[in-house]
C-alpha cells in the first residue's frame, strides 16, 4: 500500500483553529481513561455512531513496525463541515446532547467532547478528512505539538493552532487513493466517490504510530466491537473488510421468526381483526414480503428473534439489544424505551431480555406526537402494544420448548459465561496448577495422579484454552454413584471439563427431583458450582490447606445436616412414621432412607429408571489393620396400598435388585416391604432366588447379599438401635446372616431381648458441656471427649473414637433437640439436665411402644 505521505496537508487551508489542549490534561484522559489500545479505537467508533454512521469501517495495518502504517475508522455518518470541525476540537465540551435533532434519533454516547483524546495513546497524528453537503474538509492534529510544550497546566496558556483545509473531489481522491485501493476497503461496500457515492462521511487516520498500537491483537479488538455493538438493524461494523457479527446476534440465536410467515395468527391480547398479508413485489427472502394487517395500525413487518443467553449486558452502553424495536418510515421511535410502554411486570424478565422484536409499524405515523418519539395515547397505541404483547406470547413457549431440548449443563455453562473470567474461571485453573504441582490438595478438583511435567502442562493449558471460550469451560455434567463420605457436593473434572455431581449426597439426594429437572434444575446445578467454586476462592485468598479443608468439612457437613427429611426426628418418630407409610409408594421410600439415617448410615435417596430407591454407607473407623472399614446396601421400598397384600416375587425382582446393588458398587442390598410371598420355614421361589445369587457372588469370590425385611420389623430396629447401642458393625452382622424375613425378625427378637449395660450418659453430657464451656466450643470433636473421659476420677475409658461416636449419635436419636452428633463432632443444645431428661423419657417411650 502507497500512502500519499502529504495526505494531512491536502486541499487550501482556509484558516487557524485554536485548540485548547494542554500536555497535562492529554496525558491525564488519554492515558488514564483509555490506556487500552482497544478502548482508543472503540471511542472513535463510537463517534460514529453519534454522528448517524449505519456502516463503519476499521482498517488496521497490515504491520505495525512500518513507519507508514496508519489506522483508519471511516463512517458514512452526517460528516463534518467547518463549524462541525471546529465543535469536535472544543476540549472538554460536547453540543451532541444538545442537538435539537439527533443524527438518525439515536441517543448520543458523547458527553463531555474528551473522546477523540484516547486517540493520544497510539498515534502522533490524528488527521480528518471529511464530506459534507457536497464539500471536502480536512483537519490534522499533530500531538507532537502537545509533547514539545511539556505544560502542566489543566489549561493551557496559549491555544494550539491547527491548519482547518477545504478540497476539491480531485484533491480528496488523491488524499486518501492509498487506501481506496485497498481490497479490504473495496470489502466494506462503501463508495466515496463518483456516482452513488455516500452523500456524507468522515475518514479518520492515525498515523505516525506509537509503541502501544503493537498490543493490538486483531482478535481481541474484534471481540471489544463486537461486544460494544448496539446490535441494531441500521449500524454495522466492517473490520478490515469483513463484516462484524453483533456478539449477542448470530450467537446462542435458537430462532427467527418472520411476521405473517412464521407468525400469521397471534394470541390474546391481540385485537381480533388481525390479518396475514403479502406484498408479492417485495422479494421472497425480503423479511417485509410477508406481514399482518391490522385497520388501525396499518400493515406491520418485521420479524422476532429468541436468543440462548440475555442480551442485557456491556452493549447496553452504546444501545440496548434486547426489547421491541419498533419502526415508522424506517426510523426507530423507542430507542430508549425498550418495552414500548408496556409494564415490565407483564413481561418475564428471564425471556423478554433474550427476545429481538423488529417491527415496522408505518401506519403508527399520523399518531405520532411532535417529539416523533411517542405515539399519543388512545385505542390505536393500545392496539399496537397488544400486538406486540401478542407476539412475546406467541413466541415464549416456543423459546421454553427450545430450551427443555438442551444438553444437561448447557444452561449452567452459559449462565457461568456472563460471569467474569476472574470469578468463575480463573480460581479453578489457579487452584488446578497449585495442586498438579503438590502445592495443595483439592477436593472438588478431579485431576489425575502421577503425571509428567509435560502432561501438567497440557491439562493447565487446555483449561486456559477452555477459559478463552467461556461457554466450553463446562462441557456438562453428569452424576456420580460412586463416591464416598469425603466427597463433597460435585468436582469439576480438569480434564473433559464436566462437573460431576456427587449422586450419593445427602443434599442431592434430598433435591434429586429438582437437579434433574429441565425446568428446575438450573438453580441447584449453579449451587453445586458454587461448591466447587469455593475452595478454589479460598485457596486464591491465601488460605492454608488446613483452613480450607476445615471450612469445606464444617460447610459440607451443613448440607448433609439441612438435607435430612428427619430433621429433628426421633428414632420413635422415625420408626412410626416408617410403619404409617406401609401403604404409600412415594412415602416409604423416603422413609427407608430416613431408617438408615436413624440407624447411623450415610444414607442417600437415588430413585429414576433402573436405579434403586437409596444407598446407605457405613463407615466404621480402621480395624487391627489399620485400613478403613466401609461398607454399603442398596435400599428398595414396596409398598402396597392395601394391608395384608403380599409382594410377588416377580415384582420382587431378584435379578433386578442384584444388578442395581452391583452397578452401584454396593456389598448389600435390602428390600422393605409390609410382606412377601414367602411362608417362613418353607424353600419359597423368592427363598431360591436369594440362595443363589449369595452362592453365585460367593463362587465368584465377591460375596453379596440380598436381604428381605418387613417394615413393621424394620421401624423395630430403629427403636432398639439406640437404647441397645445397635452400631454400624452390628448391623452388617445382620446382613450377612439373615436373607429371608423370618430371619431378619428372628434376629431383631435376639437384639431386643440383649441385656446391655446402661452407658454413663451422665457422665459423658456432663464432660461434653465442660468441654464446651472450658474452650468456648460450638462442638467437641471425638478424640478430645475420648481424653476427656479418659482423664476422670474413675476414668471411664473407651476403646475406640467409633465406640464414642455410636454412643452420641444413640443419645442424639433419643433426644434430637437437645443434642446433635455428626461423624466428627457432638454439640449440646440445651443443659446437662435437659438432655438427661430428654434422653430419660425417650427410654421409656421406646420400651413402651415396643412392649
Amino acid at each position: 500500500m502507497i500512502i500519499d505521505p502529504d495526505f494531512a496537508l491536502a486541499g487550501a487551508e482556509k484558516e487557524k483553529l485554536d485548540v485548547r489542549l494542554s500536555y497535562r490534561i492529554v496525558r491525564l484522559f488519554s492515558e488514564g481513561l483509555y490506556a487500552s489500545p482497544n478502548k482508543a479505537v472503540e471511542e472513535l467508533v463510537a463517534n460514529s455512531f453519534d454522528a448517524g454512521a449505519k456502516q463503519v469501517a476499521v482498517f488496521l495495518p497490515s504491520d505495525f513496525h512500518d513507519q507508514a502504517a496508519t489506522i483508519v475508522v471511516l463512517d458514512n455518518g452526517e460528516g463534518m463541515d467547518a463549524n462541525g470541525l471546529k465543535r469536535h476540537w472544543l476540549i472538554g465540551k460536547s453540543l451532541k446532547r444538545d442537538l435539537k435533532t439527533l443524527p438518525l434519533g439515536r441517543q448520543q454516547i458523547g458527553k463531555f467532547g474528551i473522546g477523540k483524546l484516547a486517540t493520544y495513546v497510539l498515534a502522533n497524528r490524528l488527521t480528518h478528512i471529511s464530506k459534507k453537503d457536497a464539500k471536502y474538509y480536512s483537519t490534522s492534529m499533530s500531538y507532537k505539538m502537545v509533547d514539545d510544550r511539556g505544560d502542566e497546566e489543566i489549561e493551557p496558556k496559549t491555544p494550539i493552532r491547527i491548519a482547518l483545509r477545504e478540497l476539491t473531489e480531485d484533491q480528496a481522491k488523491a488524499a486518501l487513493k492509498g487506501w481506496l485501493d485497498l481490497s479490504t476497503f473495496k470489502k466494506c461496500g462503501m463508495r466515496l466517490f463518483g456516482t452513488k457515492a455516500e452523500a456524507s462521511w468522515t475518514f479518520a487516520i492515525l498515523s505516525e504510530l506509537k509503541e502501544k498500537v503493537h498490543e493490538i491483537r486483531r482478535g481481541r479488538l474484534e471481540w471489544v466491537l463486537r461486544t460494544a455493538l448496539p446490535l441494531r438493524d441500521d449500524f454495522a461494523i466492517h473490520l478490515d473488510g469483513s463484516k462484524l457479527e453483533p456478539s449477542k446476534s448470530g450467537k446462542g440465536l435458537l430462532k427467527k421468526w418472520i411476521l405473517g410467515r412464521d407468525i400469521d395468527e397471534l394470541p390474546k391480547p391481540a385485537p381480533d381483526e388481525i390479518q396475514v398479508s403479502e406484498d408479492i413485489n417485495q422479494p421472497k427472502e425480503s423479511v417485509t414480503r410477508h406481514g399482518l394487517e391490522h385497520s388501525a395500525v396499518g400493515r406491520i413487518t418485521g420479524y422476532a428473534e429468541g436468543y440462548r443467553n440475555l442480551l442485557t449486558g456491556k452493549s447496553d452502553e452504546l444501545g440496548r439489544s434486547h426489547g421491541f424495536f419498533v419502526y415508522i418510515l424506517g426510523r426507530l421511535i423507542n430507542a430508549e424505551d425498550g418495552h414500548f410502554g408496556i409494564s415490565p411486570d407483564e413481561l418475564r424478565h428471564g425471556t423478554f431480555g433474550r427476545i429481538r422484536v423488529v417491527v415496522h409499524m408505518d401506519g403508527l405515523d399520523e399518531y405520532l406526537q411532535s417529539d416523533r418519539e411517542r405515539i399519543r395515547e388512545g385505542p390505536v397505541l393500545r392496539d399496537a402494544q397488544n400486538i406486540l404483547r401478542a407476539i412475546f406470547n406467541k413466541i415464549r413457549p416456543e423459546l421454553e420448548r427450545l430450551d427443555a431440548n438442551d444438553e444437561p449443563g448447557a444452561k449452567l455453562a452459559i449462565k457461568l459465561a456472563s460471569s467474569p473470567t476472574s470469578l468463575a474461571r480463573r480460581p479453578i485453573i489457579d487452584m488446578a496448577r497449585a495442586a498438579l504441582h503438590g502445592k495443595i490438595r483439592s477436593r472438588y478438583i478431579a485431576l489425575p495422579l502421577g503425571t509428567t511435567q509435560a502432561e501438567r502442562d497440557k491439562i493447565i493449558a487446555d483449561l486456559e484454552t477452555r477459559a478463552e471460550i467461556p461457554e466450553h469451560f463446562i462441557t456438562g455434567i453428569d452424576f456420580a454413584y460412586n463416591a464416598t463420605s469425603d466427597d463433597g457436593i460435585a468436582v469439576y473434572d480438569a480434564i473433559s471439563g464436566r462437573l460431576r455431581v456427587n449422586g450419593l449426597h445427602p443434599f442431592i439426594g434430598a433435591f434429586f427431583d429438582e437437579f434433574t429437572s429441565k425446568t428446575s434444575g438450573l438453580p441447584l446445578e449453579m449451587f453445586a458450582m458454587a461448591e466447587v467454586l469455593l475452595e478454589s476462592h479460598l485457596h486464591q485468598a491465601g488460605l492454608k490447606q488446613t483452613q480450607i479443608d476445615e471450612v469445606m468439612i464444617f460447610r459440607d457437613q451443613l448440607l448433609r445436616y439441612v438435607a435430612q427429611e428427619s430433621g429433628r426426628r426421633t428414632a420413635l418418630i422415625v420408626a412410626n412414621a416408617l410403619r404409617n407409610a406401609r401403604n404409600d409408594e412415594d412415602k416409604l421410600e423416603s422413609e427407608v432412607v430416613e431408617a438408615f439415617r436413624c440407624l447411623g448410615f450415610d444414607a442417600t435417596r437415588v430413585g429414576g429408571k433402573g436405579k434403586p430407591d437409596g444407598v446407605a454407607k457405613a463407615h466404621l473407623s480402621p480395624g487391627d489393620d489399620k485400613k478403613p472399614r466401609r461398607y454399603a446396601t442398596t435400599l428398595e421400598a414396596k409398598s402396597k396400598k392395601k394391608d395384608g397384600t403380599k409382594l410377588k416375587t416377580k415384582t420382587f425382582g431378584v435379578s433386578a435388585i442384584a444388578r442395581q446393588r452391583d452397578e452401584a458398587q454396593c456389598d448389600h442390598a435390602i428390600v422393605v416391604a409390609p410382606a412377601f410371598d414367602h411362608t417362613p420355614g418353607k424353600d419359597s421361589a423368592l427363598a431360591k432366588e436369594i440362595r443363589a445369587d449369595r452362592e453365585n457372588t460367593e463362587a465368584k469370590g465377591t460375596p453379596r447379599t440380598i436381604t428381605a425385611i418387613h417394615v413393621d420389623d424394620l421401624a423395630r430396629l430403629v427403636q432398639l438401635r439406640p437404647i441397645k447401642r445397635l452400631g454400624l458393625d452390628k448391623i452388617r452382622d445382620l446382613l450377612w446372616k439373615c436373607s429371608l424375613p423370618e430371619e431378619c425378625k428372628a434376629w431383631i427378637d435376639a437384639a431386643e431381648k440383649e441385656i446391655v449395660a446402661k452407658p454413663p450418659y451422665s457422665r459423658i453430657i456432663n464432660a461434653i458441656h465442660a468441654l464446651q464451656q472450658e474452650y468456648d466450643l460450638a462442638a467437641v470433636e471425638y478424640g478430645a471427649l475420648r481424653v476427656a473421659l479418659g482423664k476422670e476420677t474413675p476414668p471411664y475409658k473407651v476403646s475406640t473414637n467409633d465406640e464414642l461416636v455410636e454412643l452420641c449419635k444413640a443419645m442424639a436419636a433419643m433426644a434430637s433437640y437437645e443434642i446433635t452428633a455428626t461423624d466428627r463432632t457432638v454439640e449440646l443444645n440445651q443443659s446437662p439436665a435437659n438432655v438427661l431428661a430428654a434422653i430419660e423419657a425417650a427410654t421409656k417411650a421406646h420400651l413402651n411402644e415396643l412392649h
